[in-house]
């Protein structure tokens, strides 16, 4: 946490309690399906509760990213250890995989009893366009908040340069351009102080 945070961080703790941690996370994995869950913990944690600042949210979605394991439950448990420590950590995972977790194995057990599955294809191909949707909403929002400086402009554009036009992998354009992009925020932070 940032110092000039912490009045922040001490009235969200107030508002996120466990329980409620718990809920919204299990909503968001027992309601979700496919993709897109980073938009919707931000529409939850952000916009809807407010216990996140978006640049809280910013960084804590970069450093899941950057983790071992799957980005949206390393987000989680990011999110929830900031708002109420290793219990919280423990609560927003636990809420959001208890759901999932039964869900899966429900689903195994009819999938294996069901053999014609040519109507649910159309089902999941609409729910995977939704996810799109709201992935994109995210990426959206990380731009105009990265366009605030030519420097988040310039760090995005060389990301998705090397990502996506020249093919390059993913983990050897992260190694190059976020140790690039730090020092570029470090230096614009001490200039503004």
């Amino acid at each position: 946490m940032r110092p000039d945070n912490e009045g922040q961080h001490d009235r969200a703790d107030r508002r996120a309690s466990l329980p409620a941690l718990f809920a919204v996370c299990l909503k968001i994995g027992v309601l979700s399906f496919g993709g897109g869950l980073s938009a919707w913990l931000h529409r939850e944690f952000v916009e809807r509760h407010g216990w996140i600042s978006e640049d809280d949210f910013v960084s804590s979605l970069a450093i899941s990213q950057m983790l071992p394991g799957a980005n949206v439950v390393n987000l989680v448990v990011c999110m929830g250890e900031q708002l109420r420590g290793p219990l919280g950590a423990i609560a927003a995972a636990f809420g959001f995989l208890v759901g999932p977790f039964f869900a899966v194995i429900g689903m195994s057990a009819i999938v294996d009893r069901v053999h014609d599955l040519a109507e649910l294809e159309g089902v999941l191909t609409g729910v995977a366009a939704s996810a799109s949707g709201l992935l994109l909403v995210i990426c959206w929002k990380g731009t105009r908040r990265a366009a605030r400086h030519a420097s988040g402009l310039a760090i995005v554009a060389a990301t998705a340069i090397g990502v996506a036009v020249l093919k390059l992998p993913l983990l050897l354009v992260a190694a190059v351009i976020a140790p690039i992009s730090v020092a570029l925020s470090w230096r614009r932070v001490k200039s503004d102080a």
